[in-house]
Protein backbone atom coordinates (compact mmCIF):
# COMPACT_ATOMS: atom_id res chain seq x y z
CA UNK A 1 0.00 0.00 0.00
CA UNK A 2 1.55 3.29 -1.01
CA UNK A 3 2.25 5.84 1.68
CA UNK A 4 0.54 9.21 1.53
CA UNK A 5 2.85 12.20 1.88
CA UNK A 6 1.61 14.90 4.25
CA UNK A 7 1.49 18.19 2.29
CA UNK A 8 4.12 20.77 3.15
CA UNK A 9 2.20 23.70 1.69
CA UNK A 10 -1.42 23.48 0.71
CA UNK A 11 -3.24 26.52 -0.63
CA UNK A 12 -6.69 27.13 0.68
CA UNK A 13 -8.41 29.05 -2.08
CA UNK A 14 -11.37 30.49 -0.13
CA UNK A 15 -11.14 32.35 3.17
CA UNK A 16 -14.36 32.93 5.06
CA UNK A 17 -14.42 35.98 7.30
CA UNK A 18 -17.67 36.31 9.23
CA UNK A 19 -18.45 39.92 10.08
CA UNK A 20 -21.61 40.85 11.92
CA UNK A 21 -20.78 44.54 11.51
CA UNK A 22 -19.27 46.24 8.47
CA UNK A 23 -18.16 49.66 9.68
CA UNK A 24 -17.78 50.87 6.09
CA UNK A 25 -21.58 51.05 5.93
CA UNK A 26 -21.91 53.41 8.89
CA UNK A 27 -23.31 56.81 7.89
CA UNK A 28 -23.09 58.82 11.12
CA UNK A 29 -19.81 60.56 10.27
CA UNK A 30 -21.60 62.51 7.51
CA UNK A 31 -23.52 64.59 10.07
CA UNK A 32 -21.48 63.90 13.22
CA UNK A 33 -17.74 63.94 12.49
CA UNK A 34 -15.13 63.11 15.13
CA UNK A 35 -13.47 66.33 16.29
CA UNK A 36 -10.34 66.29 18.45
CA UNK A 37 -10.60 68.45 21.56
CA UNK A 38 -7.68 69.06 23.90
CA UNK A 39 -9.84 69.03 27.02
CA UNK A 40 -10.80 66.71 29.85
CA UNK A 41 -14.43 67.82 30.13
CA UNK A 42 -16.79 68.63 27.26
CA UNK A 43 -18.00 72.23 27.29
CA UNK A 44 -19.51 74.37 24.55
CA UNK A 45 -21.60 77.50 24.09
CA UNK A 46 -24.97 77.48 22.36
CA UNK A 47 -26.08 80.81 20.90
CA UNK A 48 -29.84 81.31 20.68
CA UNK A 49 -31.26 81.84 17.20
CA UNK A 50 -31.22 85.38 15.86
CA UNK A 51 -34.57 87.11 15.45
CA UNK A 52 -36.23 90.34 14.37
CA UNK A 53 -35.66 92.88 11.60
CA UNK A 54 -33.92 96.22 11.55
CA UNK A 55 -36.47 98.77 12.69
CA UNK A 56 -37.74 101.91 11.05
CA UNK A 57 -35.67 104.95 12.03
CA UNK A 58 -36.41 108.66 12.40
CA UNK A 59 -33.55 110.63 10.89
CA UNK A 60 -31.63 112.97 13.21
CA UNK A 61 -32.47 110.81 16.25
CA UNK A 62 -30.59 108.09 18.10
CA UNK A 63 -31.35 104.61 16.79
CA UNK A 64 -33.34 102.30 19.01
CA UNK A 65 -31.22 99.91 21.07
CA UNK A 66 -32.38 96.38 20.40
CA UNK A 67 -32.03 93.08 22.23
CA UNK A 68 -30.01 90.33 20.58
CA UNK A 69 -30.13 86.61 21.31
CA UNK A 70 -28.37 85.26 24.37
CA UNK A 71 -26.39 82.10 24.85
CA UNK A 72 -26.25 79.10 27.12
CA UNK A 73 -23.43 76.81 28.14
CA UNK A 74 -23.43 73.02 28.07
CA UNK A 75 -20.91 71.20 30.21
CA UNK A 76 -20.59 67.51 31.00
CA UNK A 77 -17.93 64.89 31.52
CA UNK A 78 -16.49 62.76 28.77
CA UNK A 79 -17.12 59.10 28.04
CA UNK A 80 -14.34 56.56 28.46
CA UNK A 81 -14.44 53.67 25.99
CA UNK A 82 -11.69 51.04 26.15
CA UNK A 83 -11.30 47.25 25.85
CA UNK A 84 -8.42 44.77 25.90
CA UNK A 85 -8.01 41.37 24.27
CA UNK A 86 -5.33 38.86 25.27
CA UNK A 87 -3.79 36.51 22.74
CA UNK A 88 -2.53 33.54 24.73
CA UNK A 89 0.45 31.30 24.07
CA UNK A 90 -1.55 28.72 22.14
CA UNK A 91 -3.06 31.24 19.73
CA UNK A 92 0.30 32.92 19.13
CA UNK A 93 2.19 29.67 18.67
CA UNK A 94 -0.16 27.59 16.53
CA UNK A 95 -2.10 30.12 14.48
CA UNK A 96 -1.63 29.62 10.75
CA UNK A 97 -1.83 32.20 8.02
CA UNK A 98 -5.32 32.47 6.54
CA UNK A 99 -5.54 30.74 3.18
CA UNK A 100 -2.64 28.37 3.84
CA UNK A 101 -2.19 25.01 5.48
CA UNK A 102 0.92 25.44 7.55
CA UNK A 103 2.32 28.98 7.36
CA UNK A 104 2.54 30.42 10.84
CA UNK A 105 1.27 33.96 11.33
CA UNK A 106 1.45 35.04 14.95
CA UNK A 107 2.18 38.67 14.06
CA UNK A 108 -0.61 38.77 11.49
CA UNK A 109 -3.01 37.43 14.10
CA UNK A 110 -2.09 40.28 16.44
CA UNK A 111 -2.87 42.80 13.68
CA UNK A 112 -6.14 41.00 12.90
CA UNK A 113 -7.18 41.20 16.55
CA UNK A 114 -6.26 44.89 16.59
CA UNK A 115 -8.50 45.45 13.54
CA UNK A 116 -11.35 43.59 15.22
CA UNK A 117 -10.91 45.77 18.29
CA UNK A 118 -10.91 48.88 16.09
CA UNK A 119 -14.24 47.73 14.63
CA UNK A 120 -15.60 47.75 18.18
CA UNK A 121 -14.45 51.36 18.66
CA UNK A 122 -16.04 52.48 15.39
CA UNK A 123 -19.24 50.69 16.39
CA UNK A 124 -19.30 52.44 19.76
CA UNK A 125 -18.82 55.86 18.16
CA UNK A 126 -21.62 55.16 15.66
CA UNK A 127 -23.89 53.99 18.50
CA UNK A 128 -23.14 57.20 20.40
CA UNK A 129 -23.93 59.35 17.36
CA UNK A 130 -27.41 57.90 17.04
CA UNK A 131 -28.42 58.07 20.71
CA UNK A 132 -29.34 61.79 20.68
CA UNK A 133 -31.19 61.27 17.40
CA UNK A 134 -33.35 58.32 18.44
CA UNK A 135 -33.67 58.94 22.20
CA UNK A 136 -32.73 62.55 22.85
CA UNK A 137 -30.34 61.20 25.48
CA UNK A 138 -27.29 58.98 25.78
CA UNK A 139 -27.50 56.48 28.64
CA UNK A 140 -24.72 54.17 29.81
CA UNK A 141 -25.35 51.34 32.25
CA UNK A 142 -22.63 48.73 31.89
CA UNK A 143 -19.51 47.51 33.67
CA UNK A 144 -20.65 49.29 36.82
CA UNK A 145 -20.75 52.67 35.02
CA UNK A 146 -24.01 54.61 34.99
CA UNK A 147 -24.79 58.06 33.59
CA UNK A 148 -27.18 59.86 31.24
CA UNK A 149 -26.52 62.88 29.02
CA UNK A 150 -29.69 64.79 28.11
CA UNK A 151 -29.40 66.65 24.79
CA UNK A 152 -32.49 68.81 25.40
CA UNK A 153 -34.52 67.96 22.32
CA UNK A 154 -37.77 69.99 22.44
CA UNK A 155 -40.75 67.90 23.51
CA UNK A 156 -42.57 68.72 20.27
CA UNK A 157 -39.65 67.22 18.34
CA UNK A 158 -40.25 63.79 19.89
CA UNK A 159 -43.77 62.98 18.62
CA UNK A 160 -45.27 59.59 19.43
CA UNK A 161 -48.08 58.32 17.23
CA UNK A 162 -50.90 56.34 18.82
CA UNK A 163 -54.01 54.42 17.82
CA UNK A 164 -55.00 54.52 14.17
CA UNK A 165 -52.27 57.11 13.48
CA UNK A 166 -49.61 54.44 13.92
CA UNK A 167 -48.08 53.50 10.58
CA UNK A 168 -48.76 49.86 11.40
CA UNK A 169 -52.41 50.72 10.65
CA UNK A 170 -51.98 50.51 6.90
CA UNK A 171 -55.53 51.76 6.15
CA UNK A 172 -56.04 54.73 8.47
CA UNK A 173 -52.57 56.16 9.08
CA UNK A 174 -51.35 59.06 6.96
CA UNK A 175 -47.52 59.24 6.75
CA UNK A 176 -47.53 62.15 4.27
CA UNK A 177 -49.57 64.26 6.67
CA UNK A 178 -47.33 63.27 9.59
CA UNK A 179 -44.09 64.08 7.78
CA UNK A 180 -45.52 67.44 6.68
CA UNK A 181 -46.39 68.30 10.29
CA UNK A 182 -42.86 67.41 11.42
CA UNK A 183 -41.27 69.51 8.67
CA UNK A 184 -43.22 72.48 10.01
CA UNK A 185 -41.26 72.10 13.27
CA UNK A 186 -38.17 73.39 11.44
CA UNK A 187 -39.77 76.79 10.91
CA UNK A 188 -37.84 79.50 12.70
CA UNK A 189 -34.85 77.25 13.51
CA UNK A 190 -32.52 78.55 10.80
CA UNK A 191 -32.43 75.09 9.24
CA UNK A 192 -34.29 72.80 6.89
CA UNK A 193 -34.82 69.08 7.21
CA UNK A 194 -32.35 67.48 4.85
CA UNK A 195 -32.50 63.77 5.56
CA UNK A 196 -35.07 61.24 6.81
CA UNK A 197 -33.68 58.02 8.25
CA UNK A 198 -35.58 54.85 9.15
CA UNK A 199 -35.00 51.11 9.06
CA UNK A 200 -36.44 48.28 6.96
CA UNK A 201 -39.29 47.55 9.37
CA UNK A 202 -40.50 51.13 9.17
CA UNK A 203 -39.99 51.14 5.39
CA UNK A 204 -42.17 48.04 5.17
CA UNK A 205 -45.01 49.92 6.87
CA UNK A 206 -44.65 52.76 4.35
CA UNK A 207 -44.73 50.31 1.44
CA UNK A 208 -48.04 48.89 2.63
CA UNK A 209 -49.70 52.19 3.52
CA UNK A 210 -52.95 52.51 1.58
CA UNK A 211 -53.14 56.31 1.55
CA UNK A 212 -49.60 56.57 0.25
CA UNK A 213 -50.28 54.00 -2.45
CA UNK A 214 -53.45 55.87 -3.49
CA UNK A 215 -51.47 59.09 -3.87
CA UNK A 216 -48.90 57.30 -6.01
CA UNK A 217 -51.39 55.70 -8.42
CA UNK A 218 -50.73 58.27 -11.13
CA UNK A 219 -46.95 58.26 -10.67
CA UNK A 220 -46.02 54.86 -12.01
CA UNK A 221 -44.43 53.91 -8.66
CA UNK A 222 -47.38 52.04 -7.16
CA UNK A 223 -47.04 48.98 -9.42
CA UNK A 224 -43.39 48.48 -8.56
CA UNK A 225 -43.12 50.06 -5.10
CA UNK A 226 -40.34 48.36 -3.14
CA UNK A 227 -37.54 49.05 -0.66
CA UNK A 228 -35.23 50.20 -3.43
CA UNK A 229 -37.47 53.03 -4.65
CA UNK A 230 -39.61 54.00 -1.63
CA UNK A 231 -37.28 56.97 -1.06
CA UNK A 232 -37.72 58.25 -4.62
CA UNK A 233 -41.47 57.78 -4.32
CA UNK A 234 -41.56 59.88 -1.15
CA UNK A 235 -39.48 62.57 -2.86
CA UNK A 236 -42.45 63.25 -5.13
CA UNK A 237 -44.05 64.86 -2.08
CA UNK A 238 -40.86 66.07 -0.37
CA UNK A 239 -38.30 66.84 -3.08
CA UNK A 240 -35.83 68.54 -0.69
CA UNK A 241 -35.56 65.49 1.56
CA UNK A 242 -33.22 62.54 1.11
CA UNK A 243 -34.79 59.32 2.41
CA UNK A 244 -32.37 56.73 3.78
CA UNK A 245 -33.14 53.17 4.87
CA UNK A 246 -30.50 52.48 7.50
CA UNK A 247 -30.48 48.97 8.88
CA UNK A 248 -27.05 48.85 10.50
CA UNK A 249 -26.39 48.00 14.13
CA UNK A 250 -24.25 45.83 16.37
CA UNK A 251 -24.21 42.54 18.23
CA UNK A 252 -23.44 42.55 21.94
CA UNK A 253 -22.58 38.85 22.19
CA UNK A 254 -22.47 37.44 18.65
CA UNK A 255 -26.04 36.09 18.79
CA UNK A 256 -28.24 39.20 18.98
CA UNK A 257 -28.48 42.27 16.77
CA UNK A 258 -29.31 45.78 17.97
CA UNK A 259 -30.22 48.43 15.41
CA UNK A 260 -28.84 51.95 15.63
CA UNK A 261 -32.21 53.19 14.38
CA UNK A 262 -34.80 50.98 16.10
CA UNK A 263 -37.98 49.62 14.55
CA UNK A 264 -40.62 52.32 14.44
CA UNK A 265 -38.27 55.31 14.56
CA UNK A 266 -38.44 57.97 11.85
CA UNK A 267 -35.69 60.57 12.26
CA UNK A 268 -35.49 63.91 10.48
CA UNK A 269 -32.03 65.46 10.45
CA UNK A 270 -31.77 69.16 9.72
CA UNK A 271 -28.97 71.40 8.57
CA UNK A 272 -28.23 74.96 7.56
CA UNK A 273 -28.13 75.63 3.84
CA UNK A 274 -24.35 76.12 3.91
CA UNK A 275 -23.50 73.24 6.25
CA UNK A 276 -21.90 71.28 3.44
CA UNK A 277 -19.54 74.21 2.87
CA UNK A 278 -18.21 74.44 6.41
CA UNK A 279 -21.19 76.18 8.01
CA UNK A 280 -23.02 75.27 11.18
CA UNK A 281 -22.78 71.66 12.29
CA UNK A 282 -25.76 69.89 13.77
CA UNK A 283 -23.48 67.88 16.07
CA UNK A 284 -20.08 66.25 16.40
CA UNK A 285 -18.29 63.63 18.47
CA UNK A 286 -15.80 65.39 20.73
CA UNK A 287 -12.77 63.15 21.21
CA UNK A 288 -11.05 64.13 24.47
CA UNK A 289 -7.59 63.67 25.94
CA UNK A 290 -6.08 60.27 26.62
CA UNK A 291 -2.76 59.31 28.19
CA UNK A 292 -2.58 56.51 25.63
CA UNK A 293 -1.94 59.19 23.01
CA UNK A 294 1.15 61.22 23.88
CA UNK A 295 1.73 59.95 27.40
CA UNK A 296 1.58 61.81 30.70
CA UNK A 297 3.51 64.84 29.40
CA UNK A 298 1.51 65.40 26.23
CA UNK A 299 -1.86 63.61 26.23
CA UNK A 300 -3.75 63.79 22.95
CA UNK A 301 -7.32 63.15 21.76
CA UNK A 302 -8.26 60.54 19.16
CA UNK A 303 -8.46 56.78 18.91
CA UNK A 304 -5.66 54.82 20.50
CA UNK A 305 -4.25 51.31 20.16
CA UNK A 306 -1.70 49.72 22.46
CA UNK A 307 -0.04 46.37 21.77
CA UNK A 308 1.74 44.99 24.82
CA UNK A 309 4.04 42.17 23.71
CA UNK A 310 4.92 39.72 26.49
CA UNK A 311 5.38 36.78 24.15
CA UNK A 312 9.05 36.26 24.98
CA UNK A 313 9.36 37.78 28.45
CA UNK A 314 6.86 35.88 30.55
CA UNK A 315 6.60 32.35 31.86
CA UNK A 316 3.12 32.34 30.38
CA UNK A 317 3.56 34.31 27.12
CA UNK A 318 0.83 36.61 25.85
CA UNK A 319 0.13 39.72 23.81
CA UNK A 320 -2.46 42.26 24.98
CA UNK A 321 -4.25 44.47 22.46
CA UNK A 322 -5.99 47.52 23.92
CA UNK A 323 -8.04 49.88 21.75
CA UNK A 324 -10.36 52.74 22.63
CA UNK A 325 -11.41 56.37 22.44
CA UNK A 326 -12.53 58.94 24.99
CA UNK A 327 -15.36 61.30 24.12
CA UNK A 328 -19.08 61.93 23.65
CA UNK A 329 -21.35 63.61 21.09
CA UNK A 330 -22.12 67.32 21.30
CA UNK A 331 -25.46 68.49 19.86
CA UNK A 332 -25.33 72.17 18.94
CA UNK A 333 -28.84 72.42 17.52
CA UNK A 334 -31.29 70.04 19.24
CA UNK A 335 -34.20 71.72 17.42
CA UNK A 336 -32.72 70.49 14.11
CA UNK A 337 -33.71 66.94 15.07
CA UNK A 338 -37.15 65.34 14.94
CA UNK A 339 -37.31 61.86 16.42
CA UNK A 340 -40.74 60.36 15.80
CA UNK A 341 -42.10 57.04 17.03
CA UNK A 342 -44.40 55.70 14.32
CA UNK A 343 -44.92 51.98 15.07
Amino acid sequence: MPSLAFPTTQDITHIVRNRIVDTQRFIGAAFCPVVNEYVELIEYDVFDASFGMTGAHQINTDPKVVKLPGQSKRRFGTGYWKDSFRLNEEELLYVRKAGTYNQRAGRERVLLRAKQMDDRVETRVEWARWQPLVNGTLTVNENGIQYTVDYNLPAANKPVLTGTALWSDYVNSDPIKDITNWLILFRGTGAKAQKAVFNLKTAQALLQNQKLRDLLKQSGFVASLQFGNIGKALQIFFPELTFVIYDEGYSSDGTDFNLFVPDGKFVLIGGASNSELGGELLMDFASTLSLHNGGIDNPQPGKFAIIEDKSSQEKNPYVDVTVGIYGLPRVYHPNWIVSATVL
